[in-house]
């Protein structure tokens, strides 16, 4: 048989020859693919397998017969196969696995459906065998089977991964929310968000939540448990605003370094592809005639391969069409995701000015919420000062011993509780220097130093960047001296502070029980036995609400003094991050060249100075030269020469002074024995 008879009666070499065959494949591949147009006349139309079959040799080689029918191809010839030509071909490789007694992987069809394109006759006979005969021994694997069995495993593992990559292509082509309609979505949402920080600055109550709101202009607000709680949500949300927006800036930042990376895995993707297209120029499947043992035999003899390895070599060329498309279908998602990562440039801009306008509003309503409650907490405070001013005046005047005792504990309590509101406003409004704001700090700090090491570690260091960096060198000194005056000596005196009263409430609160006791007693020496029992219910009352006082304020002690001791660990940071710049730029500064190096331009410029130092010296001599000007003294050259004369005299006097101390101090020189 002549080699182009056996091309023409291979299944789907007719196919990829009609006029849409190379005409698909350039639809399919996109821009800079179109170098492997003819990967499909040279590559993929050899994949067609003529015959599979999971039978023994002998059956394989009836089925290469060139009388017998050969079964349709796995998919288009020159294009993307679909999506069943894919499962029936992965069908008939576990059909075949099957048959020589490996069993499927994972995820993979136990037998081929019937009726499936490309699922050959002998399949069915071989999965259906009984029970009994899986179970008697089998004979030794021959070298061909497994040489097979590598083969189909290789398959099932190229259709898995060609499986995700046309999955990658359809996610980056048909996205679930198409870019136009991302980038309209957030232009209508900054509009909304503007016009509501615009109503916002004009009017505050807009963004208020209802408990932030007066009931009647003018009227007081009440520190409430809701304010509090909206308070937390409010900054909560803001937390949240600001993390969105510093995600969004790093990844605007960084897309031009990922789409180059996606450019340059592209590229490699695109070799690859054009490396297989190459590879199947030259290939070309050995055909034989033979389809009987004796004509086996024959070929044997003659040195022509046996039917077992035809179907190998048939088999490894359908996986490598397989691996050809599997790189072919990668490169397509990858230009894909280049061209979607390209449109949502423009999203992600949109989105940014989105979050940075929902900021710059949460900020606004933390902003006027947080002076709300001040100003509503600073009313309650001055309003408990107030009572409890009152109850002291009572506890003075009554005659009733149980009224002075309760009017005196009532104003301890209103005084108490006017300290936790105190605390509570602080945790509340966090006064600076304020957690936030130091970690913002840090941060900043940590972002210059690591900006000044990559100025340094490329080695290209112009002289804008030199004076930045003695700016720099320059600052730290000055920042540092006011971090540790300011921000160092406030937080930790705050702290100290917070610790020391903290230890107090919980001392208050072991104690609580026994002065319960010794108040008791002394409340009953001066009540009447009748009216014991009114006195102990006016107590029990009054350290009940002492004991929540007491866990009020401890609990936001607690509070403070964590939140404390997280802004001291954040100026900590920054201060250690100032030293190690410090010193960083100190090591390397004198490194730097600030200035041009020596050239045509240094040596004109030498020549212009010593031109003018030439004509300085000669104004000089020609002012010395002159009579008139002799008799003229200043009152700087009286000094000067004064100095001159005296000056020595002086320095050698001192010399003789120093000389006799440095002798009384040693010790006598020892004369030798006579």
């Amino acid at each position: 048989m002549s080699k182009s008879t056996h091309r023409a009666d291979r299944p789907g070499f007719a196919r990829f020859f009609r006029p849409d065959g190379p005409a698909g494949l350039f639809r399919v591949v996109p821009g800079s693919l179109a170098v492997v147009l003819g990967f499909g006349a040279t590559g993929l139309s050899q994949s067609t397998p003529t015959a599979r079959t999971a039978g023994p040799p002998a059956a394989a080689a009836t089925a290469a017969s060139p009388t017998a029918p050969a079964p349709p191809g796995p998919g288009t010839v020159g294009g993307s196969p679909s999506d069943g030509d894919a499962a029936a071909l992965r069908a008939e490789a576990a059909a075949q696995l099957q048959g020589l007694g490996s069993p499927a992987p994972t995820g993979s069809p136990t037998a081929a459906p019937t009726g499936a394109p490309g699922t050959p006759a002998s399949a069915p006979a071989s999965t259906s065998a009984p029970a009994s005969a899986s179970a008697t021994p089998r004979p030794a694997e021959s070298t061909a089977d497994r040489q097979l069995r590598e083969v189909l495993q290789e398959r099932l593992r190229l259709l898995d991964e060609y499986d995700k990559a046309a999955a990658a292509l359809k996610k980056a082509a048909h996205p679930g929310a198409s870019p136009e309609k991302q980038a309209a979505d957030a232009r209508g949402e900054l509009v909304r968000i503007q016009a509501l920080l615009a109503q916002a600055l004009a009017n505050p109550d807009v963004v208020l939540p209802p408990s932030f709101r007066p009931a009647s202009p003018g009227a007081r607000l009440v520190v409430s448990a809701e304010m509090k709680e909206a308070l937390d949500t409010a900054s909560g949300e803001c937390k949240e605003a600001r993390a969105k927006l510093e995600a969004l800036q790093a990844e605007v930042t960084g897309w031009e370094a990922r789409q180059n990376a996606r450019r340059a895995e592209r590229d490699k993707q695109f070799q690859v592809v054009a490396a297989l297209k190459a590879r199947g120029t030259e290939r070309n499947v050995p055909a034989t005639g033979a389809s009987t043992p004796a004509a086996t035999a024959a070929a044997s003899a003659s040195g022509k391969p046996s039917p077992a390895s035809r179907r190998l070599a048939r088999e490894r060329q359908v996986n490598e069409d397989w691996k050809a498309r599997v790189e072919l279908m990668r490169l397509q998602a990858a230009e894909a995701e280049i061209a979607l990562e390209s449109k949502m440039a423009g999203v992600r801009e949109v989105e940014l000015q989105v979050a940075q306008a929902q900021v710059r509003l949460a900020e606004r309503t933390l902003e006027v919420m947080q002076g709300r409650y001040s100003v509503a907490a600073e009313q309650q405070e001055e309003a408990l000062k107030q009572k409890a001013v009152a109850e002291e005046n009572r506890s003075r005047v009554a005659n009733d011993p149980l009224e002075r005792f309760r009017a005196s504990r009532v104003a301890m309590l209103l005084e108490l509780e006017a300290q936790v509101v105190k605390l509570e406003r602080a945790l509340a409004t966090s006064p600076p220097p304020s957690l936030e704001e130091q970690r913002g700090l840090a941060d900043h700090a940590a972002a210059d130093f690591a900006r000044i090491k990559d100025l340094l570690d490329d080695g290209r260091v112009s002289r804008l960047d030199a004076i930045r960096l003695n700016n720099d060198f320059r600052r730290i000194g000055p920042e540092r001296d006011r971090l540790l005056r300011n921000e160092v000596t406030i937080v930790e005196t705050r702290l100290q502070f917070y610790e020391d009263v903290l230890t107090e409430v919980e001392l208050e609160l072991i104690r609580d029980s026994v002065h319960d006791r010794y108040e008791l007693e002394a409340l009953r020496e001066q009540l009447a036995p009748s009216r014991w029992a009114e006195g102990e219910s006016v107590l029990n009352g009054l350290e009940q609400r002492h004991k929540a006082l007491l866990i009020r304020r401890r609990a936001a002690l607690e509070h403070l003094t964590e939140a404390t001791a997280q802004t001291l660990e954040q100026v900590a940071r920054r201060l250690a991050i100032l030293d190690e710049e410090y010193g960083f730029i100190r090591t390397h500064i004198f490194w730097v060249r600030d200035q041009e190096p020596i050239g045509l331009g240094t040596i004109s410029q030498g020549a212009r100075e010593s031109r003018h130092v030439c004509r300085a010296l000669w104004r000089l001599a020609h002012e010395a030269s002159r009579v008139d000007q002799w008799g003229r003294r200043s009152p700087e050259f009286v000094g000067a020469s004064i100095a001159a004369l005296v000056l020595p005299f002086g320095l050698i006097r001192l010399r003789r002074a120093l000389r006799t101390l440095i002798a009384r101090d040693l010790p006598a020189p020892t004369r030798p024995a006579a």
